[in-house]
């Protein structure tokens, strides 16, 4: 094999570093290790791939170019339409996996900005994990909150924010599965038409993706591996398969840019007959992990779930489990299997050797998106629910008192810093230097009674986990070792102003701290107390919660594959539409990327 010369004075790895954030394979111009006895290299290289203008006299084809950044061998190109090097609009970096870097982006700096540098860098990678048993609105979450704006609408000062977070233009291929996805999710909007379940094929792979979009580029790229690379041909066959490509967001802070990478994965990988193990034996390497937890498929769930009398009962719960999904099986069967791979994944979380288990001293944050909350919302509204009702006696506020003990304890021993009302909160929940633990607790007890308390009011619970308005929440006092308390809840743009501080990041905000004491005490309901006071229990995960509604109202199953909101005066949010506890959500996942 030829050997290739010394490394170009390209800056990739300045760039981009040398190791792909997504999978650990080769990124840039990190040339892989060459087996003595074959003379070819033991695993793939990287490629750049170079995509000119699409073709009008050619089906509107995009022409490229593949150069293997490593060896000495010459790129591959398409003949028809035929590849021009001084007329390319984007350069991607693909790792030895496939997955899909901003190399250059020349259609960038059109027009006006013609000349300028369009050569794209990352200063800091940002993977997160998305996980959640099958239906679970997982895909909803992740497009809505991908979609969120982080900008404070209410904002009258003109004065540069130097901590506000923008977003970058992707370029067309990275773009692509989140394109899809907003497509599917508009397509519920306009038609009714339901996401198809997270894909276990290849279409969500870098392979299924080149196969899409440039088939003829996959094939010289699966030319070049098994030429070069030891055992080509199942290296090339299996190029683009191990770990799918993540949904990406690329922002600026302060000109510090974060490449975050969102891999949208399906509840079945963690079972233990799954079939690609691999792809989960990635995820300890990981940033942060969005659990995303289903009310509909807790054990107690028939128990609360406001049926509406004049809908049909099937159709309805079709509506939040997926259309079409019970079938003859039935209602109670599916809910089943589902609560049993979401109970498989709380219970993977914290095991040793598992997926996600590590002690690498830098944690884990641990986001636990509580999604359907349009269904707790109904309950509450029609019903007269108590939020303690919807778990065991008990449940429910142990949940929540556990929460703020965590969050307390935290504190205490400065692993997490405070805003000055959640800092005053904590004050009190300390109490003195010498106050009996006894007293301690029944504090922790009180607070969490009065938010619970406060929060089974429909119109309040809407205002925290939609609207993002204020809210002042007055806690009575039951024993001499309390006093009564008043919180208040600041709205979304105050909560977001809190959170460009310098420093704010990894702080307990007062909005983000009452939402996960109340998300605790719920998650806790819906059949994960065991899992999550394990998490409470491990020094290296950070852990905060979130309530959810994606489609904002409650879905009803119009036949198979269509839904439709349950009351007809309501309609599916457009997919940017805000929502506080996903922008509080997305706050979260960006946080590597604040400065």
């Amino acid at each position: 094999m030829r050997r290739r010369p010394p490394p170009p004075t390209d800056d990739l790895t300045k760039r981009f570093g040398t190791v792909c954030p997504v999978c650990g394979s080769s990124l840039g111009v990190d040339e892989p290790e060459i087996d003595e006895e074959s003379d070819r290299f033991v695993r793939p290289p990287s490629f750049r791939l170079e995509v000119g203008a699409a073709d009008k006299q050619n089906q509107h084809r995009h022409p490229w170019r593949v150069t293997m950044l490593a060896g000495n061998f010459p790129p591959a190109e398409s003949t028809g339409p035929r590849f021009n090097p001084h007329d390319v609009e984007f350069v991607y970096l693909l790792c030895g996996d496939g997955h899909v870097f901003p190399d250059e982006t020349p259609a960038f700096r059109a027009g006006a900005h013609r000349g300028g540098d369009a050569r794209q860098r990352v200063d800091d990678f940002n993977m997160v994990a998305a996980v959640g048993s099958p239906a679970s609105g997982k895909t909803y979450l992740l497009i809505r909150t991908l979609s969120q704006n982080l900008d404070i609408l209410t904002h009258t000062d003109d004065d540069d924010d130097v901590g506000r977070i923008r977003s970058r233009e992707l370029s067309p291929l990275e773009a692509l599965p989140t394109a899809n996805r907003v497509e599917h999710f508009n397509e519920t909007r306009y038609s009714g038409t339901a996401i198809a379940p997270t894909s276990t094929g290849n279409a969500s792979y870098p392979s299924g993706i080149m196969e899409e979009e440039f088939p003829d580029a996959l094939h010289a790229i699966q030319a070049l591996i098994e030429k070069t690379v030891l055992d080509g041909r199942r290296r090339a066959e299996d190029w683009g398969t191990g770990f799918r490509q993540p949904l990406v967001l690329r922002t600026d802070s302060d000109d510090h840019r974060t490449w975050t990478g969102v891999a949208d994965l399906p509840g079945e990988l963690f079972m233990p007959n799954a079939v690609n193990r691999r792809e989960a034996g990635k995820l300890s390497a990981f940033d942060a992990l969005v659990w995303v937890v289903d009310p509909a498929v807790a054990p107690r769930a028939m128990d609360w779930i406001a049926v509406d009398p004049g809908t049909d009962e099937q159709a309805q719960l079709d509506g939040s489990l997926r259309p079409g999904t019970s079938g003859p099986a039935g209602t109670d069967v599916v809910r089943i299997n589902r609560e049993q791979i979401q109970d498989t994944i709380g219970r993977r979380i914290t095991v040793i050797d598992g997926p996600f288990a590590r002690n690498e001293g830098r944690a884990l944050q641990m986001l636990v998106a509580v999604s359907k909350c349009d269904l707790i919302h109904a309950a509450l509204s029609k019903s007269g629910l108590h939020l303690t009702d919807l778990g065991t006696p008990g449940q429910v506020q142990r949940g929540a008192a556990r929460y703020l003990s965590f969050a307390l304890n935290r504190w205490m021993k400065e692993l997490a810093g405070a805003d000055p009302d959640a800092a005053r909160l904590f004050g009190y929940l300390r109490g003195s230097a010498n106050a009996a633990a006894s007293g301690r607790r029944l504090r922790i007890e009180q607070v969490a009674r009065g938010l619970l308390d406060h929060y089974s009011q429909e119109a309040e619970f809407w205002k925290l986990l939609h609207w993002g308005t204020d809210s002042h929440i007055k806690i009575q006092a039951t024993s001499n070792a309390e006093l009564p308390q008043q919180i208040r809840v600041p709205t979304l743009d105050e909560h977001l102003d809190s959170a460009r501080r310098p420093g704010s990041a990894g702080e307990f905000l007062i909005r983000d701290l009452v939402m996960s004491t109340v998300g605790c005490g719920i998650a806790y309901a819906l059949n994960q107390e065991t899992a999550l006071l394990r998490m409470q229990q491990e020094p290296w995960i950070e852990l905060r919660f979130f309530l959810c509604s994606p489609l904002t109202t409650v879905p009803v199953a119009v036949d198979n594959l269509h839904l439709k909101p349950l009351d007809p005066r309501d309609r599916f949010p457009p997919v940017d539409d805000r929502a506080a506890g996903l922008t509080q959500l997305l706050l979260a996942l960006l946080e590597r990327a604040r400065r």
